[in-house]
């Protein structure tokens, strides 16, 4: 059997010393974005804005909703000729149709404009999460509650990044 020299031997015994002290530790911190938005006064601001969007569309659905109710009732008269009762069976389709396109348009508005919201209001909030994660040392900040089973209250960076936007306005 053939000897290593001495010296072989203590370089690897250092290199395997040496490996554990390259790994880096990983920080993680979290953010929960439905509370910043819920609670910051930027959050609360675009939700009022987001309020008054669906004010209007459910404006717009309630009269398009009553068009329809008239022309059902419209139908139900007993002095109509075969074709007038045709005419307006078509025209109730046809607003009945107009009706269900404007909801599903209202709410594919309305839920396109909340997450132009959350982009919104999470684009301000990033300069403050750089800032927090340089400061105490954070390699990754999760933001969404949904996968995440536990948090550390240490962690949870959401109160300051809260306040640190409230200063900003």
């Amino acid at each position: 059997m053939k000897r290593f020299p001495l010296s072989l031997w203590l370089s690897a015994a250092l290199v395997l010393l040496a490996v554990p002290a390259l790994a880096q530790t990983s920080k993680v911190g979290f953010v929960n974005p439905q509370r910043i938005i819920n609670e910051s006064k930027i959050g609360k601001i675009a939700q009022e804005d987001l309020a008054q969007l669906g004010k209007e569309k459910d404006r717009r659905v309630r009269l398009a909703l009553d068009k329809v109710n008239k022309l059902q009732e419209g139908l139900k008269e007993d002095a109509l000729s075969v074709s007038e009762q045709q005419s307006r069976e078509t025209e109730l389709r046809t607003t009945v149709r107009d009706y269900e396109q404007l909801v599903q348009n209202s709410n594919q508005e309305i839920q396109n404009e909340e997450r132009k919201l959350i982009r919104f209001v999470m684009r301000r909030a990033d300069s403050i999460l750089k800032g927090i994660a340089k400061e105490r040392g954070f390699t990754m900040i999760l933001t969404d509650p949904e996968i995440i089973g536990y948090v550390d209250g240490s962690m949870d960076i959401t109160d300051r990044v809260i306040q640190e936007l409230n200063s900003m306005m």
